[in-house]
């Protein structure tokens, strides 16, 4: 039997830094933008996520792509 994936939803997920904490270790937060097109390349999506970034009062850490697939048995 083989299995294949199907695309359900992708997201588009911004790590940004917010400060530091008392150890100096860097306090994290996520912005996740939802329903982005399944299509679009990483290419497109990091290039968005930069501009996106650079719009934030905080520094951007990090860039996510977060896909959900289905799994399905092949008949």
């Amino acid at each position: 039997m083989a299995i294949s994936k199907n695309l359900v939803t992708s997201a588009l997920q911004l790590q940004v830094e917010k400060g530091v904490n008392s150890q100096g270790d860097p306090i994290l937060g996520k912005i996740t933008y939802r329903n982005i097109k399944a299509d679009a390349t990483e290419q497109d999506l990091y290039d968005v996520a930069q501009v996106l970034g650079g719009l934030q009062q905080y520094t951007l850490a990090a860039i996510q792509r977060i896909d959900t697939n289905d799994l399905v048995e092949e008949i």
